[in-house]
């Protein structure tokens, strides 16, 4: 195997591979695998028609992604990953393995050894959860969009495109100069928020600004694939009360539409505003991600 770093020229040789997700965590997404490409210095190949990315994952080692293809690659694949770690002298890792696909896994390679990590759970949401916010439990939420609407009542939510693009990207950019935080993610994040509104139309993904009095308060971005909407970038300005319960609620409205049942607004770092945050809203599931190593 062949492999060449990833960069944003690759997104549409790429895309098809990412057509037929049938898995649930944000890892198995166009903006998931773009947006954090070069934290986590990544390179592909594409042997038989099957696309391979080695990464360096959070644990700082060499792993790979589970092989994407359709239909589904499958034991031949990943001899061909143990076969090129054979050769390189690294070990066979997977990263980022859901918990179908473990279990897959582990029929063909019985004695494989596979780990996972808290912090890097996916919050997995039911659509009706987040857009109604219905009984006892999301009272704090419909409390704070309530006040929200009432202090701001020329309030409005609109979905991204050239003729607010401009005011969305200085929204962003502001943020960027604003808020830091110790944590690479958090910093990488920003930066790459950036390179998708200055490339739009290849990312081709969802974006929703809240706006107070023609100003925006918070913007996101995401994708919908298969019956999920991934909710990959959320920022709002906390001194407008209940901005981000206002954002996560429009946005999910917004474009948790049609054949979409759940939202996954993707891991919290184990950082612990995120976790409150994210638990706030009562996942339906965690999806566990696992490292999995097959000699």
């Amino acid at each position: 195997m062949d492999f060449k770093p990833l960069g944003l020229e690759h997104i549409e040789l790429l895309r098809p591979y990412f057509s037929h997700n049938q898995c649930r965590i944000c890892d198995c997404t166009i903006g998931g695998t773009f947006i954090w490409r070069d934290m986590f210095d990544t390179q592909f190949a594409i042997v038989d028609d099957t696309l391979y990315l080695k990464v360096h994952y959070l644990t700082g080692d060499v792993a790979f992604a589970p092989p994407r293809g359709e239909p589904c690659p499958d034991k031949p694949a990943y001899d061909r990953i143990i076969d090129y770690c054979t050769e390189t002298g690294c070990r066979p890792r997977l990263c980022a393995v859901s918990v179908p696909r473990l279990g897959k896994l582990r029929e063909m390679y019985p004695n494989l050894q596979a780990v996972t990590d808290r912090d890097w759970s996916d919050y997995l949401y039911e659509v009706d959860a987040i857009t109604n916010l219905a009984g006892r439990r999301f009272s704090g939420q419909r409390n704070h969009i309530n006040r929200f609407q009432r202090q701001y009542d020329d309030w409005v939510f609109e979905t991204v495109g050239p003729a607010n693009m401009v005011q969305t990207r200085t929204f962003f950019e502001a943020y960027t100069r604003e808020h830091h935080d110790d944590y690479p993610a958090f910093e990488e994040c920003n930066q790459k928020t950036l390179e998708v509104l200055d490339n739009y139309d290849a990312y081709r993904l969802l974006g929703g600004i809240l706006k107070v009095g023609g100003e925006i308060v918070g913007g996101a971005l995401g994708e919908v694939v298969g019956d999920t909407l991934f909710v990959h970038i959320e920022k709002a300005n906390t001194d407008y009360t209940g901005a981000y319960p206002m954002l996560v609620n429009q946005y999910a409205r917004q474009f948790a539409v049609g054949d979409v049942t759940r939202i996954n607004r993707e891991e919290d770092d184990g950082v612990e505003g995120l976790r409150t945050s994210k638990l706030s809203y009562h996942p339906s599931e965690l999806l566990e991600k696992y490292v999995v190593t097959l000699d």
